[in-house]
Protein backbone atom coordinates (compact mmCIF):
# COMPACT_ATOMS: atom_id res chain seq x y z
CA UNK A 1 0.00 0.00 0.00
CA UNK A 2 1.49 3.28 -1.34
CA UNK A 3 1.91 6.25 1.26
CA UNK A 4 -0.80 8.28 -0.78
CA UNK A 5 -3.07 5.81 -0.37
CA UNK A 6 -2.33 5.26 3.31
CA UNK A 7 -2.98 9.20 4.02
CA UNK A 8 -5.65 8.75 1.97
CA UNK A 9 -7.60 6.52 4.43
CA UNK A 10 -6.36 8.63 7.58
CA UNK A 11 -7.64 11.29 6.08
CA UNK A 12 -11.02 10.29 4.67
CA UNK A 13 -14.62 10.69 6.26
CA UNK A 14 -16.30 7.97 3.81
CA UNK A 15 -17.66 5.36 6.03
CA UNK A 16 -18.32 2.93 3.77
CA UNK A 17 -14.18 3.73 2.39
CA UNK A 18 -13.79 2.98 6.11
CA UNK A 19 -15.75 -0.05 6.03
CA UNK A 20 -14.14 -1.77 2.96
CA UNK A 21 -10.77 -0.95 5.01
CA UNK A 22 -11.58 -2.97 8.15
CA UNK A 23 -13.01 -5.82 6.23
CA UNK A 24 -9.84 -6.34 4.36
CA UNK A 25 -8.00 -6.13 7.47
CA UNK A 26 -10.16 -8.85 8.78
CA UNK A 27 -9.60 -11.08 5.98
CA UNK A 28 -5.78 -10.30 6.09
CA UNK A 29 -5.83 -11.17 10.00
CA UNK A 30 -8.32 -14.90 8.95
CA UNK A 31 -5.33 -15.84 6.32
CA UNK A 32 -2.90 -15.28 8.32
CA UNK A 33 -3.28 -15.61 11.93
CA UNK A 34 -6.87 -17.41 11.85
CA UNK A 35 -9.81 -16.92 13.77
CA UNK A 36 -8.13 -17.45 17.18
CA UNK A 37 -7.60 -14.18 19.55
CA UNK A 38 -4.61 -14.96 22.05
CA UNK A 39 -5.35 -14.00 25.50
CA UNK A 40 -2.83 -12.04 27.67
CA UNK A 41 -3.29 -12.06 31.42
CA UNK A 42 -2.71 -8.78 32.77
CA UNK A 43 -1.19 -7.85 36.33
CA UNK A 44 -0.68 -4.61 36.83
CA UNK A 45 1.71 -5.11 39.63
CA UNK A 46 2.28 -1.56 40.53
CA UNK A 47 1.55 2.13 39.78
CA UNK A 48 4.40 3.57 41.12
CA UNK A 49 6.22 5.20 38.64
CA UNK A 50 9.00 7.14 38.57
CA UNK A 51 8.69 9.25 34.76
CA UNK A 52 6.15 12.30 34.74
CA UNK A 53 4.51 11.72 31.25
CA UNK A 54 2.13 14.56 31.06
CA UNK A 55 -0.69 12.34 30.10
CA UNK A 56 -0.71 9.94 32.32
CA UNK A 57 -3.19 9.50 35.09
CA UNK A 58 -0.24 7.30 37.43
CA UNK A 59 2.78 10.15 36.49
CA UNK A 60 5.27 10.65 39.40
CA UNK A 61 3.54 13.69 40.17
CA UNK A 62 0.13 12.94 40.96
CA UNK A 63 0.01 13.16 44.43
CA UNK A 64 -3.48 12.27 45.06
CA UNK A 65 -3.07 8.42 44.22
CA UNK A 66 -2.93 6.06 46.28
CA UNK A 67 0.44 3.97 45.45
CA UNK A 68 0.74 0.22 45.92
CA UNK A 69 2.98 -2.89 44.80
CA UNK A 70 1.86 -6.39 44.72
CA UNK A 71 4.18 -8.43 46.84
CA UNK A 72 6.26 -11.21 45.46
CA UNK A 73 3.77 -14.36 46.89
CA UNK A 74 0.44 -12.55 45.25
CA UNK A 75 2.74 -12.02 41.95
CA UNK A 76 3.44 -15.93 41.64
CA UNK A 77 0.11 -16.98 42.67
CA UNK A 78 -1.63 -14.92 40.23
CA UNK A 79 0.35 -16.20 37.54
CA UNK A 80 -0.39 -20.04 38.37
CA UNK A 81 -4.78 -18.97 38.81
CA UNK A 82 -3.62 -17.01 35.26
CA UNK A 83 -2.11 -20.62 34.01
CA UNK A 84 -4.78 -22.76 35.40
CA UNK A 85 -7.84 -20.34 33.56
CA UNK A 86 -5.89 -21.41 30.53
CA UNK A 87 -4.48 -18.21 29.47
CA UNK A 88 -0.98 -19.30 28.96
CA UNK A 89 0.79 -16.15 28.53
CA UNK A 90 0.88 -13.06 30.89
CA UNK A 91 2.05 -9.65 31.08
CA UNK A 92 3.60 -7.60 34.28
CA UNK A 93 2.95 -4.20 33.69
CA UNK A 94 3.77 -1.17 35.95
CA UNK A 95 5.16 2.42 35.77
CA UNK A 96 8.89 3.23 35.19
CA UNK A 97 10.92 1.38 37.80
CA UNK A 98 14.02 2.49 39.34
CA UNK A 99 14.34 0.87 41.98
CA UNK A 100 17.23 -1.71 41.61
CA UNK A 101 16.20 -3.96 44.49
CA UNK A 102 12.84 -4.53 43.02
CA UNK A 103 14.05 -4.90 39.86
CA UNK A 104 16.24 -7.21 41.25
CA UNK A 105 13.25 -9.23 42.73
CA UNK A 106 11.04 -8.91 40.35
CA UNK A 107 14.05 -10.80 38.32
CA UNK A 108 13.49 -13.89 40.55
CA UNK A 109 9.60 -13.69 40.36
CA UNK A 110 9.99 -14.28 36.88
CA UNK A 111 12.10 -17.18 37.22
CA UNK A 112 10.14 -18.35 39.99
CA UNK A 113 6.69 -18.33 37.74
CA UNK A 114 8.83 -20.05 34.38
CA UNK A 115 9.63 -22.98 37.15
CA UNK A 116 6.53 -23.65 38.63
CA UNK A 117 4.40 -23.06 35.49
CA UNK A 118 7.03 -25.46 33.22
CA UNK A 119 6.61 -28.10 36.27
CA UNK A 120 2.60 -27.94 35.26
CA UNK A 121 3.34 -27.89 31.50
CA UNK A 122 3.55 -31.34 30.12
CA UNK A 123 5.38 -29.52 27.32
CA UNK A 124 8.08 -28.27 29.73
CA UNK A 125 7.72 -24.82 28.71
CA UNK A 126 5.20 -23.02 31.27
CA UNK A 127 3.98 -19.39 30.86
CA UNK A 128 4.65 -17.05 28.07
CA UNK A 129 5.77 -13.87 29.76
CA UNK A 130 5.53 -10.49 28.43
CA UNK A 131 6.70 -7.47 30.54
CA UNK A 132 6.04 -4.04 30.25
CA UNK A 133 7.97 -2.07 33.15
CA UNK A 134 9.62 1.02 31.24
CA UNK A 135 12.83 2.10 29.99
CA UNK A 136 15.59 -0.02 31.93
CA UNK A 137 19.49 -0.78 31.14
CA UNK A 138 20.86 -3.25 28.49
CA UNK A 139 21.62 -5.30 31.69
CA UNK A 140 18.93 -5.21 33.06
CA UNK A 141 16.45 -6.29 30.27
CA UNK A 142 19.27 -9.30 30.17
CA UNK A 143 18.20 -10.32 33.08
CA UNK A 144 14.70 -10.49 32.36
CA UNK A 145 15.01 -12.35 29.55
CA UNK A 146 18.01 -15.12 30.83
CA UNK A 147 15.08 -15.58 33.54
CA UNK A 148 12.26 -16.28 31.42
CA UNK A 149 10.37 -13.57 29.93
CA UNK A 150 10.51 -13.54 25.88
CA UNK A 151 8.42 -10.21 25.62
CA UNK A 152 8.76 -6.50 25.99
CA UNK A 153 5.92 -3.78 25.40
CA UNK A 154 7.69 -0.23 25.21
CA UNK A 155 5.00 2.22 23.59
CA UNK A 156 6.72 5.35 21.44
CA UNK A 157 3.46 6.72 22.09
CA UNK A 158 4.64 9.20 19.04
CA UNK A 159 7.47 8.47 16.53
CA UNK A 160 7.29 12.20 15.91
CA UNK A 161 10.16 13.46 17.94
CA UNK A 162 8.36 16.84 18.59
CA UNK A 163 4.84 15.52 19.43
CA UNK A 164 6.66 12.84 21.73
CA UNK A 165 8.60 15.94 22.84
CA UNK A 166 4.93 17.50 23.72
CA UNK A 167 3.73 14.68 26.12
CA UNK A 168 6.78 14.02 28.35
CA UNK A 169 8.85 16.60 30.17
CA UNK A 170 12.49 17.55 28.66
CA UNK A 171 14.38 14.95 30.89
CA UNK A 172 12.81 11.95 28.72
CA UNK A 173 14.32 11.34 25.88
CA UNK A 174 13.11 10.25 22.56
CA UNK A 175 16.49 8.89 21.68
CA UNK A 176 16.18 6.89 24.95
CA UNK A 177 13.03 5.46 23.70
CA UNK A 178 14.23 4.56 20.62
CA UNK A 179 17.56 3.17 21.60
CA UNK A 180 15.54 0.87 24.21
CA UNK A 181 13.41 -0.14 21.42
CA UNK A 182 16.79 -1.95 19.94
CA UNK A 183 18.01 -2.87 22.83
CA UNK A 184 15.15 -5.33 22.99
CA UNK A 185 15.55 -6.72 19.74
CA UNK A 186 19.37 -6.93 20.09
CA UNK A 187 18.60 -9.30 22.66
CA UNK A 188 16.32 -11.82 21.44
CA UNK A 189 12.80 -9.97 22.70
CA UNK A 190 9.47 -10.13 20.99
CA UNK A 191 9.41 -6.63 20.68
CA UNK A 192 6.09 -4.65 21.04
CA UNK A 193 5.61 -1.16 20.74
CA UNK A 194 2.17 1.25 20.18
CA UNK A 195 1.13 4.82 20.05
CA UNK A 196 -1.74 7.13 21.88
CA UNK A 197 -4.06 8.07 18.85
CA UNK A 198 -6.25 11.70 18.64
CA UNK A 199 -3.30 13.51 21.25
CA UNK A 200 -3.65 17.16 20.85
CA UNK A 201 -1.65 18.40 17.84
CA UNK A 202 -1.10 14.62 16.35
CA UNK A 203 -2.43 14.81 12.45
CA UNK A 204 -2.85 11.93 9.49
CA UNK A 205 1.03 12.96 8.33
CA UNK A 206 1.78 12.14 11.90
CA UNK A 207 0.15 9.01 11.95
CA UNK A 208 1.83 7.72 8.54
CA UNK A 209 4.97 8.47 9.98
CA UNK A 210 4.30 6.17 13.06
CA UNK A 211 3.57 3.21 10.75
CA UNK A 212 6.62 3.66 8.50
CA UNK A 213 8.34 3.49 11.93
CA UNK A 214 6.32 0.39 12.89
CA UNK A 215 7.45 -1.18 9.50
CA UNK A 216 11.80 0.21 9.57
CA UNK A 217 11.70 -0.83 13.65
CA UNK A 218 10.30 -4.58 12.06
CA UNK A 219 7.98 -5.01 15.15
CA UNK A 220 6.25 -8.45 16.42
CA UNK A 221 3.77 -6.35 18.45
CA UNK A 222 1.74 -3.35 18.30
CA UNK A 223 -0.67 -1.85 21.04
CA UNK A 224 -2.61 0.76 19.79
CA UNK A 225 -5.14 2.83 21.23
CA UNK A 226 -7.19 6.47 21.67
CA UNK A 227 -5.70 9.34 23.82
CA UNK A 228 -8.37 9.61 26.84
CA UNK A 229 -7.25 12.27 28.84
CA UNK A 230 -6.97 12.13 32.30
CA UNK A 231 -8.04 15.41 34.72
CA UNK A 232 -5.15 15.07 36.73
CA UNK A 233 -2.38 14.98 33.85
CA UNK A 234 -1.33 18.26 32.47
CA UNK A 235 -1.90 17.21 28.86
CA UNK A 236 -5.75 17.36 30.10
CA UNK A 237 -5.53 21.53 29.84
CA UNK A 238 -3.51 21.64 26.22
CA UNK A 239 -4.93 24.46 24.19
CA UNK A 240 -4.04 22.40 20.94
CA UNK A 241 -6.32 21.42 18.67
CA UNK A 242 -7.39 17.96 18.27
CA UNK A 243 -7.52 17.04 14.20
CA UNK A 244 -8.36 13.01 14.20
CA UNK A 245 -10.92 11.03 16.00
CA UNK A 246 -9.36 8.77 17.90
CA UNK A 247 -11.59 6.30 18.31
CA UNK A 248 -12.46 6.20 14.16
CA UNK A 249 -8.61 6.54 13.95
CA UNK A 250 -7.90 3.68 16.04
CA UNK A 251 -9.65 1.25 14.34
CA UNK A 252 -8.39 2.95 10.76
CA UNK A 253 -4.65 2.62 12.26
CA UNK A 254 -5.41 -1.25 13.17
CA UNK A 255 -6.59 -2.09 9.68
CA UNK A 256 -3.38 0.11 7.85
CA UNK A 257 -1.11 -2.06 10.16
CA UNK A 258 -2.81 -5.70 10.01
CA UNK A 259 -2.60 -4.76 5.97
CA UNK A 260 0.90 -3.93 6.02
CA UNK A 261 2.38 -6.32 8.64
CA UNK A 262 -0.06 -9.32 8.20
CA UNK A 263 2.15 -11.92 10.52
CA UNK A 264 2.57 -9.56 13.92
CA UNK A 265 0.69 -9.91 16.68
CA UNK A 266 -1.98 -6.75 17.27
CA UNK A 267 -4.18 -6.00 20.89
CA UNK A 268 -7.61 -5.19 20.59
CA UNK A 269 -6.87 -2.86 23.61
CA UNK A 270 -8.56 -2.10 27.34
CA UNK A 271 -8.64 1.89 25.73
CA UNK A 272 -10.55 1.31 22.96
CA UNK A 273 -12.78 -1.20 24.89
CA UNK A 274 -13.31 2.02 27.73
CA UNK A 275 -13.63 4.55 24.83
CA UNK A 276 -16.91 2.59 22.41
CA UNK A 277 -19.35 0.13 23.75
CA UNK A 278 -18.75 -1.74 20.53
CA UNK A 279 -14.72 -1.16 20.86
CA UNK A 280 -14.01 -4.74 21.14
CA UNK A 281 -15.93 -5.86 18.38
CA UNK A 282 -14.66 -3.08 15.97
CA UNK A 283 -11.09 -3.96 17.21
CA UNK A 284 -11.27 -7.42 16.21
CA UNK A 285 -12.50 -6.85 13.06
CA UNK A 286 -10.24 -4.36 12.14
CA UNK A 287 -7.62 -6.73 12.60
CA UNK A 288 -6.33 -6.90 16.33
CA UNK A 289 -5.76 -10.89 17.62
CA UNK A 290 -4.77 -9.92 21.15
CA UNK A 291 -7.08 -9.37 24.37
CA UNK A 292 -5.78 -8.39 27.75
CA UNK A 293 -8.31 -9.64 30.34
CA UNK A 294 -7.07 -7.57 33.45
CA UNK A 295 -6.23 -9.75 36.28
CA UNK A 296 -4.77 -7.59 39.33
CA UNK A 297 -6.52 -7.77 42.48
CA UNK A 298 -9.55 -5.95 43.07
CA UNK A 299 -8.61 -3.73 45.89
CA UNK A 300 -5.82 -2.29 43.79
CA UNK A 301 -7.28 -2.55 40.28
CA UNK A 302 -8.93 1.24 40.54
CA UNK A 303 -5.25 2.73 41.74
CA UNK A 304 -4.01 1.93 38.33
CA UNK A 305 -6.09 4.56 36.60
CA UNK A 306 -3.78 5.46 33.23
CA UNK A 307 -7.06 7.63 31.90
CA UNK A 308 -10.02 8.11 33.24
CA UNK A 309 -13.50 5.46 32.38
CA UNK A 310 -10.77 2.67 32.06
CA UNK A 311 -12.95 -0.64 31.93
CA UNK A 312 -11.35 -3.68 33.18
CA UNK A 313 -13.39 -6.84 31.57
CA UNK A 314 -13.14 -10.15 33.43
CA UNK A 315 -11.59 -13.19 31.79
CA UNK A 316 -14.95 -14.97 31.97
CA UNK A 317 -16.64 -11.75 29.89
CA UNK A 318 -14.20 -11.42 27.21
CA UNK A 319 -14.06 -15.14 26.25
CA UNK A 320 -17.66 -15.11 26.25
CA UNK A 321 -17.75 -11.62 23.91
CA UNK A 322 -15.15 -13.42 21.25
CA UNK A 323 -16.42 -16.48 20.98
CA UNK A 324 -20.22 -14.83 20.67
CA UNK A 325 -18.40 -12.31 17.87
CA UNK A 326 -17.55 -15.48 16.40
CA UNK A 327 -13.52 -16.09 16.87
CA UNK A 328 -12.01 -18.52 18.93
CA UNK A 329 -10.31 -17.97 22.02
CA UNK A 330 -6.61 -19.03 21.95
CA UNK A 331 -6.51 -20.85 25.46
CA UNK A 332 -3.45 -22.98 26.22
CA UNK A 333 -0.92 -21.71 24.11
CA UNK A 334 2.06 -18.53 24.24
CA UNK A 335 0.01 -17.50 21.19
CA UNK A 336 3.65 -15.81 19.57
CA UNK A 337 3.68 -13.95 16.12
CA UNK A 338 4.68 -15.69 13.14
CA UNK A 339 6.63 -12.56 12.27
CA UNK A 340 9.37 -12.62 15.34
CA UNK A 341 10.29 -16.72 13.83
CA UNK A 342 10.82 -15.06 10.70
CA UNK A 343 12.74 -12.27 11.90
CA UNK A 344 15.10 -14.39 14.06
CA UNK A 345 15.85 -16.84 10.69
CA UNK A 346 17.10 -13.99 8.63
CA UNK A 347 19.34 -12.52 11.43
Amino acid sequence: MHPEQILDYLLSQDQEQMQQLIKQAGQVRDAQRGRQIYLRGLIEISNQCSYDCLYCGIRNSHHHLTRYRLDRDTIIQLALFIWQQGYHSICLQSGQIDDPDWLAELVDIVAQIKIQTRQLDPEGRGLGITLSLGELSPAQYQEFFDAGAHRYLLRIESSNPDLFASIHPPHQSYDQRIECLYQLKSIGYQVGTGIMIGLPGQNAHHLLQDLDFFKQLDVDMLGMGPYIPHPDAPLYRSHKPVYLDPYLSTLKMLALCRITMPDINMVASTALQSMHPQGLQRGLEAGANVVMPVLTPDDVREQYNLYTGKKNSSGEKLLAAIRALGYEPGLYTWGDAPHYHKRLQHR
